[in-house]
Parts: C-alpha cells; sequence; structure tokens
C-alpha cells in the first residue's frame, strides 16, 4: 500500500510519516520545503519536491497512491489576519488542489488536518463535534472550508474522507517563533534562555493541548478504520490555563524568567476542551501522553537538541 503526506517535513506530517513507514509498503512525501521541521529518511520514503498548489505536480505525485495525509497547510491564525489573500491561496485552494488530484488519481481516502479554530468561542464543554462553528480568523475559516471540500468529494465521487480537528498540538521539532501554534515550545524557549515569558490577555484562558505522537496515531487509525464523511476531534479532553503551563514549564527548567501579560491577540478563543467521545467510538482513538509526561518528553528533547 502506498501513502502520501503533504507537509510531510512540517511538525505534524513528519510524525506521521514516521509512523507511516512501518504499516506501508511506499510513504511519499509532497512538500515545497517552506517550513522545514524535520527531514525524515527512511528506506522506504520517497521525497518529492512540490507545492500542493501546482495542480500538476499533485496529480504526478498522487498517481498510484491509496491514502493521502493532506497536512500542508499555512498555520497562523494572525498571520491569516493580516493576509487573508495568502492563507486562502494556502489552505484553501492548494487543498481543492489535493480533492483533485485525489479524484484524479483514484485515491481511495483522504485524512485532512483540521483545527478546533472552527469552533470559535464554544457553548458546551468538552465541546463535541456537533457544536456550531464560529470561526474567528480567516485561518479557521480556510479550516472549515477544507472540511466542507472533503465532505464534498466524499459525496460526489465516493472518496473516503475524514476530517480530523487537532485541537493544541505539541511536542519535538515545533518550531517556537510561531506564537500560535507553538505556545508551548515557545515557553519553553524563553524559559531556558531566561528571557520573559509572554502571555496574551490575562492567561486565564484554557487550551487542550494534545501530544503529537497521540495526533500521529489518530491518522494511522483514521486511515486503518472505516469511518469515513465525517469530522472528528483529536485532543487530550484535558484543559490547561496559560498562566498554569507557563508556571510548570519555568519550573522544569528552573528558570529565572518572568511571566508578562499582554494584550489579547486577535482570533484568540477563551477557553478549548475537547469531547473525544467520537473518536475513541469510531477509530479507537485514545490519548496515550498525559501533559506534564508529554512536556518532559519535550525538555528532555530540548536539552538533547540545544
Amino acid at each position: 500500500m502506498i501513502g502520501l503526506v503533504t507537509g510531510g517535513y512540517g511538525f505534524i506530517g513528519n510524525q506521521i510519516v514516521e509512523l507511516l513507514s512501518s504499516e506501508f509498503s511506499e510513504i511519499r512525501i509532497l512538500d515545497n520545503l517552506s517550513n522545514v521541521a524535520r527531514v525524515v529518511r527512511l528506506p522506504n520514503v520517497r521525497f518529492i519536491k512540490g507545492d500542493i498548489r501546482d495542480t500538476d505536480a499533485t496529480r504526478k505525485a498522487f498517481k498510484d497512491v491509496d491514502i493521502v495525509f493532506h497536512t500542508a497547510a499555512r498555520i497562523d491564525v494572525v498571520a491569516s489576519t493580516r493576509e487573508p489573500l495568502v492563507d486562502l491561496d494556502n489552505n484553501i485552494l492548494g487543498t481543492l488542489s489535493v480533492c483533485e488530484a485525489a479524484r484524479e488519481s483514484d485515491v481511495s481516502k483522504v485524512i485532512y488536518s483540521s483545527s478546533a479554530a472552527v469552533y470559535g468561542n464554544a457553548d458546551v464543554f468538552p465541546t463535541d463535534e456537533s457544536q456550531p462553528i464560529r470561526p474567528l480568523s480567516q485561518y479557521a475559516v480556510s479550516k472549515h472550508s477544507g472540511e466542507l471540500y472533503m465532505a464534498a468529494y466524499h459525496s460526489l465521487y465516493g472518496i473516503d474522507t475524514l476530517s480530523l480537528r487537532y485541537f493544541n498540538v505539541y511536542g519535538p521539532y515545533q518550531r517556537p517563533e510561531n506564537a500560535y501554534s507553538g505556545v508551548i515550545s515557545k515557553f519553553f524557549y524563553n524559559a531556558r534562555n531566561n528571557v520573559p515569558i509572554q502571555i496574551f490577555g490575562d492567561g486565564e484562558q484554557t487550551r487542550d493541548f494534545v501530544y503529537v505522537g497521540d495526533v500521529a496515531k489518530a491518522n494511522l487509525l483514521a486511515a486503518k478504520s472505516k469511518a469515513k464523511g465525517t469530522v472528528l476531534n483529536v485532543g487530550s479532553g484535558v484543559e490547561i490555563t496559560v498562566n498554569d503551563l507557563a508556571k510548570i514549564i519555568r519550573k522544569m527548567v528552573t528558570s529565572n524568567s518572568r511571566i508578562e501579560h499582554v494584550a489579547p491577540r486577535i482570533g484568540d478563543g477563551r477557553r478549548s476542551l475537547a469531547n473525544i467521545g467520537k473518536a475513541k467510538k469510531l477509530i479507537n482513538y485514545g490519548p496515550e501522553v498525559k501533559i506534564a509526561d508529554g512536556l518532559a518528553k519535550l525538555s528532555r528533547f530540548m536539552s538533547n537538541n540545544n
């Protein structure tokens, strides 16, 4: 069986590639090298340099592929509010290109990396997949658009699509410069260098942090399952305030960094907590790494890769 991971050198993509390499005869990576977290070199992993917005390149890469894991995206809420057309080009047009290539190449299944950002400020916690879609940013709009394309291509062409709504993913190889998607890595980086840890707003906002290894496993479970034509939350089912997160990290690395609060950031939700019951039922997903253990893993990784 042949699998393909768009954005396979990215933060989440590289973890998926490594996990899939022992399950598939061949794994292809389609990546434009614009946001490399780690280069994966394994005997059955084949790299194809290309951009998902290039329809010809995408079509060629998808030839004879059985399952596509679509992780390639511009992942930055704040940047999407500054440059919405760039966000549209990468995340919406790029996803449509992936759908068309999957259709033309007779790909049997597409696993789409979506985001819990689509919920915005939810009313119900833990938040399940039936809650209203209330995007607070162009990034969230683009992710929901991708879900709708998945649903349409499932209905129109019979492709087994599945959209995974990731909550706040963290772990090794996450780049700290992206304050939106890399808040834990950013906090560790600042704490280790004894520079201020900056928190947007009062810090009492909560987040559901899920370890990247659990997200990779969710993708593998989704590929093996019979689930199709739906959306699934992928989180930890546990929430923590940003203030508590900063304090834990500062203590973990014995840092003198002070915690600074600055103005709230556009596009940020107040609370985030996943109901993962549907994913448990349909793909047997269950997070294995608790936040304390995940932070310890990441701390060791950063110490060894300083």
